[in-house]
């Protein structure tokens, strides 16, 4: 390998020699001791990162929404009606062959007595809500290939 601090091409600098521009952007790796691999070139200097190569991991987050006052808010008047309810209810009974009534309670289906045109209202007042949690995980850790462009060469230098 040849290097100057000029730009001399050692092609007209040594006649008779033969010289090939290595090229540019390029570091230098020596070649096999056997120099079987002299001259070949590999590697980049940009890569593109895939999920498969992020190690597996999940992102928390946690939000709060700001506070509303939803304040009153009514329903629709639907008129004359009922509402049906099921829970523990009195129920007066007679036992058989017995004269007068006993108090009992049981379990069913009533009915409210009519209440005419008539609307609610409901209450909801401020309020927020907090969310929280984690993302799902991506990524299993494969392993990203950083090699620099390169072109191999054999590597000698004088002892005596």
């Amino acid at each position: 390998m040849f290097g100057l601090h000029e730009n001399n091409n050692p092609n007209t600098l040594f006649p008779n020699t033969k010289w090939q521009y290595i090229g540019e952007n390029k570091t230098i790796r020596l070649a096999k001791a056997d120099g079987s691999n002299v001259l070949t070139t590999g590697g980049s200097d940009a890569i593109k990162l895939t999920e498969a190569q992020l190690p597996a991991h999940g992102h928390a987050f946690s939000a709060t929404t700001s506070s509303y006052d939803y304040g009153n808010k009514n329903t629709n008047i639907t008129g004359n009606h009922s509402h049906n309810f099921q829970g523990i209810v009195p129920d007066n009974w007679k036992a058989a062959g017995q004269s007068g009534s006993r108090n009992q309670w049981e379990v069913g289906t009533k009915t409210t007595t009519q209440a005419g045109n008539h609307a609610h209202t409901v209450t909801l007042g401020p309020h927020s809500h907090t969310v929280s949690g984690t993302t799902g995980k991506m990524g299993n850790g494969s392993e990203i290939n950083i090699t620099n462009a390169f072109v191999t060469l054999m590597g000698w230098y004088g002892i005596s």
